[in-house]
């Protein structure tokens, strides 16, 4: 098997999301799960640094499995989730779907490199790092949303109010993801001119 492993990650930009809701922006895979990371990376800052009480979490670890949590898709492609989860049958057949392209890629790896990304490559880690990453990737999901009807695409109202409603478990039993819905969400509603205005008036 060639090393096409990095090759391949490399597509993830031509893998695009929302399709079935027409948005005004496009959005690909990589540039999700950048963002994806950069809020999992946040979460646990504020769970280090806000939320002093609890155990600690690595969260350098926290970006790097945000990042490879839709590595899969590269060969799958982006499964709407309203289609996804319609039914239990469809659900696991798209779970064993993204099992199958988890090992084709890890095939894609060197041998002596596979141990160490086996780990992130469809095999999410179970407790609450995991549930930090399913955050993050529904806080930017979210955030998409309002960007959608920021920019008067009413065809996002339904997905802001679903998304919000699967956010809502988290906010209440993450204090963490609800400290960054208060402190950092509201600025997804402004404008550039009001960010680079907020971003730079005098303290």
């Amino acid at each position: 098997m060639q090393p096409v492993f990095f090759a391949l990650l490399s597509r993830m930009q031509n893998v695009h999301r929302w399709n079935k809701s027409n948005p005004t922006r496009a959005e690909n895979v990589a540039e999700h799960s950048f963002q994806v990371a950069l809020f999992a990376h946040a979460l646990g800052v504020i769970r280090n640094q806000v939320f002093t009480d609890k155990p600690p979490l690595d969260e350098n670890k926290l970006a790097v499995m945000a990042l490879f949590h839709d590595a899969p898709e590269v060969l799958t492609e982006d499964v709407n989730s309203g289609i996804k989860y319609s039914a239990p049958r469809m659900l696991e057949l798209c779970r064993e779907m993204e099992g199958i392209a988890s090992e084709l890629l890890i095939g894609t790896i060197p041998p002596s490199l596979q141990a160490s990304y086996r780990p992130l490559i469809g095999h999410e880690e179970e407790g609450e790092m995991a549930r930090f990453v399913k955050a993050s990737d529904l806080l930017s999901a979210y955030t998409k949303a309002l960007a959608e009807l920021r920019a008067g695409n009413t065809e996002f109202e339904g997905t802001e109010r679903k998304v919000l409603a699967a956010l809502q478990p988290y906010i209440e039993t993450l204090p963490e993801v609800a400290w960054f819905m208060a402190n950092f969400v509201p600025a997804f509603h402004m404008t550039i001119d009001d960010l680079v205005e907020a971003a730079f008036e005098p303290s």
